[in-house]
């Protein structure tokens, strides 16, 4: 077995990731950064729209604030919001430092785009903090997935996965960093990179760890639905002249009661675009049409995006449809990143406070930004503290176990005929089908009793090669999910931001003002409720 140690791990390499790992190694301790895909490439940052919510000359730190908690519809964590606007300032200038060219614009910064580049804003994001931390000292494995943390003495020791090659490797680490992102392609429709599929929210419930609020999942309205084509979401400003059809051509945005204005839509009543788009979806295909457009608009990003294509985007109409966007859960962090167990910190997607039941437009990538910085702050601070003190897992540590461990990932098994690619493709389908964006009790209660026998499908297959080791576990990680998704979604009985109940469609305050907390106990899922904190008052003092 391959051995690696390190001061620190950070797992995920997107903006927080990487971010993280800059700042932890300005501290001078040991950083390794691993991602199970290419590095800063594989991640939803580098698909993004490019833009960050934050205090400019427009916009204060008051009216970032009121804007995150009125998105929360009172379930974002009070302290936690309050960090990020202060803190996201303060991060927009060390992603100037490092090369990413930010402009101010509306409520916060976008990418300055080089003229008449068609690039994806999360392109022009990702590429100068890809070649910062290919110019530090951060050691980097791409094309390593980590399947288990390691939990010792009741601190976190160190993590356990398969390197490229297939050989089992142990990382010894005193810290780590979760910064895996969310789980949007567990969903048949989704605009997720195909890898980002829950793993961080997995590897903290079977470290113990519990995880909150899965069930509210934000979807985006418009993403392209052509079967050849990449689930691409179409990002504002829409350009005048945008229409929304169905297969008669008769004009949706009127029945749709949008008043004409999409881009007002997507930014001030997502919720109720998506849940009416969807509903209406399962009756009829849903097509956009850009064959009205001006000239001048096709030459502007984002149309000139679309233009790369070999799709007749200007000639014809094209389908279009919800598709599940961001996961507002996950794992509980404090103001500085720091999880309930010691050793282990989180940033972005993964973590859990900010967002509350939605997620306003452009917090994504701050909170990204802020909480990336603060966890490689803190994580080197911890490594500091415990120097000297804690040796990297104890002495008691046996290699053995997890030797034994990787045996049993690998071992054959007999009956099984199925690959992890084909089940993971059904299974995407039924994720959707019974964990969609309008959720109801019988859908919920099927798609329960369908998972268990999905669970026994995941169990028996027999990986023939490396990858197919890999994606068996990503199919355990989305089972896993999925089955947290679908029980919390039927016991809450009300409506909430992204969270939508079409047998219940309405928030209900006096029973429901309260968080889903998720544990693993063995192999049971259990649930609790806590109460929401009474929110305090919406300011900054």
């Amino acid at each position: 077995m391959e051995e690696i140690q390190t001061d620190i791990l950070i797992i995920g390499s997107g903006l927080a990731g990487i971010l993280a790992a800059l700042e932890a190694e300005k501290s001078g301790v040991h950083v390794l950064l691993v991602s199970k895909f290419a590095l800063g490439w594989g991640t939803n940052t580098s698909l993004s729209n490019g833009a960050f919510t934050a205090v400019n000359s427009l916009f204060s730190k008051e009216d970032h604030l009121k804007a995150t908690l009125e998105a929360g519809k009172n379930l974002s964590r009070i302290a936690m919001v309050k960090t990020l606007v202060e803190k996201a300032e303060e991060a927009i200038l060390q992603l100037r430092n490092y090369g990413v060219p930010l402009e101010e614009r509306g409520i916060g910064y976008v990418m300055a785009r080089p003229q008449g580049s068609p690039d994806l804003g999360g392109v022009l994001l990702i590429r100068p903090l890809v070649e910062r931390i290919k110019r530090s000292s951060v050691k980097l494995i791409p094309n390593f997935p980590i399947f288990d943390l390691i939990v010792e003495e009741g601190r976190i020791g160190g993590a356990f996965g398969f390197l490229r090659d297939g050989r089992p490797c142990l990382v010894r680490s005193r810290a780590i960093i979760l910064a895996t992102g969310g789980g949007g392609a567990l969903y048949q429709r989704n605009d997720n990179q195909k890898t980002i599929l829950g793993d961080g929210y997995s590897l903290a419930l079977r470290a113990g760890l519990p995880v909150y609020d899965i069930e509210f999942i934000q979807s985006y309205p418009l993403v392209l639905a052509e079967p050849r084509l990449s689930s691409i979401p179409l990002f504002p400003p829409f350009p005048k002249g945008i229409l929304l059809m169905d297969e008669k051509g008769e004009n949706l945005l009127d029945l749709l009661d949008l008043k004409g204005n999409l881009n007002q839509a997507i930014i001030h009543e997502r919720d109720k675009f998506t849940s009416k788009l969807f509903e209406l979806s399962q009756k009829r295909d849903i097509y956009c049409d850009l064959t009205h457009i001006s000239e001048e608009e096709w030459n502007r990003y984002p149309l000139n995006f679309l233009k790369k294509s070999k799709f007749p985007f200007r000639e014809r109409p094209f389908l279009i449809g919800p598709a599940a966007h961001f996961f507002m859960g996950g794992i509980e962090i404090d103001e500085k990143g720091s999880t309930p167990l010691p050793g282990l910190f989180a940033a972005g997607e993964v973590a859990w406070g900010v967002h509350g039941a939605n997620r306003l437009g452009g917090n994504a990538l701050t909170e990204c930004a802020v909480f990336g910085i603060l966890s490689g702050q803190s994580a080197s601070e911890y490594v500091r503290s415990i120097e000297g003190k804690t040796p990297l897992l104890s002495t008691k540590f046996s290699k053995r176990r997890w030797e034994e461990k990787a045996r049993a990932y690998t071992r054959k098994k007999k009956g099984s005929f199925e690959t992890p690619r084909d089940l993971l493709r059904e299974f995407k389908i039924f994720a959707w089908k019974y964990g969609g964006p309008l959720r109801e009790e019988e859908d919920l209660k099927t798609g329960l009793n369908l998972l268990s026998r999905f669970k026994k499908r995941i169990e028996r297959i027999s990986p023939e090669s490396v990858n197919d080791l890999f994606h068996k576990r990503e199919l355990e990680n989305i089972a896993l999910l999925t089955h947290a998704i679908l029980l919390g979604s039927l016991l809450r009985k009300e409506s909430r931001g992204s969270f939508l109940r079409k047998d219940f469609p309405d928030p209900d305050n006096q029973n429901w003002l309260k968080h889903t907390c998720y544990r693993l106990a063995g192999e049971d899922l259990q649930i609790s409720h806590p109460p929401v904190n009474p929110p305090a008052p919406s300011s900054l003092d």
